[in-house]
């Protein structure tokens, strides 16, 4: 059994219809009015979807502040207020922070108010998006997570609905289709392990999650997101998840915890992988500086494990 799933509130997959009464009178049936909800992310006058293939999210609204996270091309995000060419948001992760505001549009019809006929999520570690199904011009490079909404196809071509009222086209591999409603299925933890191994080599970056720079929680949560989990975007939420196993008894798709100071008392967990098999996992090193093959026993340069969780019975 799956110990957390994408169907969760923020997870893979989730569309869900719920209520926002009108101020001022009572919360009834009768009077209240149906919002749509995507990963959370309300479907009103807040509502806004991001138009970049990537784009930062910092802790304030200041190019110089600590980047907290990354959102991906359209997806939702809530507004919570504007200021000076930036806009306090909250993301389909949780988490709250500042993005550019000419990096998101407040028209969100490429995810809502539309007739569908598919998701159509990346799961290579990038796509590009082109003008025509056979190619043409590059609409958008997609990256791993990155989900669109289909209306149109040609055989293995999937036509999708852009922000900015553009229309592109994905073909072929790298790409997944599922029903509109439907969560991103739950594969298994080999898939889970395979899938952060087209990871390897890439660059670090402290709170990214692309193909541009990615950290190890961002690893991990990129990765179990499109195999049907839901984890946290954050360290310590991931530390608490699953369910807790000895180092001896892991195997691929169990994540493991490092610490740079050893099992000691006052240990303190440093970095997060996934286990890929063969006494072996592997992780985004902020030391080593790109994504990296760990030796379940030995010490590299950002720490030794210490702890190992389970995410897949």
């Amino acid at each position: 059994m799956l110990l957390m799933l994408a169907a969760s509130v923020g997870g893979c997959g989730r569309r869900t219809i719920g209520t926002a009464a009108v101020e001022g009178e009572e919360s009834s049936e009768s009077s209240a009015q149906p919002v749509e909800y995507i990963y959370g992310i309300p479907m009103d006058e807040s509502a806004a979807v991001v138009v970049e293939s990537v784009a930062d999210v910092y802790e304030k609204p200041d190019v110089s502040s600590a980047r907290i996270t990354q959102v991906l091309c359209n997806q939702p995000v809530q507004v919570e207020r504007e200021e000076g060419g930036w806009a306090k948001v909250r993301t389909v992760s949780g988490l709250t922070g500042w993005i550019k505001s000419k990096f998101i549009s407040d028209d969100v019809s490429s995810i809502s108010g539309r007739v569908f006929t598919y998701k159509i999520i990346v799961t290579s570690r990038e796509k590009t998006v082109y003008s025509n199904p056979d190619g043409g011009i590059t609409m958008v490079n997609a990256y791993m997570g990155t989900e669109f909404y289909a209306f149109n196809n040609i055989s293995d071509a999937y036509e999708v609905f852009l922000p900015g009222n553009r229309t592109g086209w994905l073909k072929g591999s790298g790409i997944i289709r599922i029903p509109v409603g439907d969560a991103i299925p739950v594969t298994n933890a080999d898939d889970f392990a395979s899938t952060a191994l087209k990871f390897k080599g890439m660059t670090y970056m402290l709170n990214g999650m692309s193909a541009l720079g990615i950290d190890a929680p961002g690893l991990v949560y990129i990765c179990a997101r499109i195999n049907g989990v839901n984890v946290p975007i954050t360290l310590e939420g991931q530390l608490n998840t699953g369910t807790q196993i000895d180092i001896d008894k892991t195997q691929a798709g169990d994540l493991v915890f490092l610490s740079r100071n050893g099992d000691s008392e006052d240990r303190v967990i440093s970095s997060v992988g996934i286990c890929i098999g063969g006494g072996s996992y592997i992780y985004a090193g902020r030391k080593t500086g790109y994504v990296a093959i760990g030796d379940l026993y030995r010490e590299n340069p950002d720490g030794i494990v210490v702890e190992a969780r389970r995410i897949f019975n």
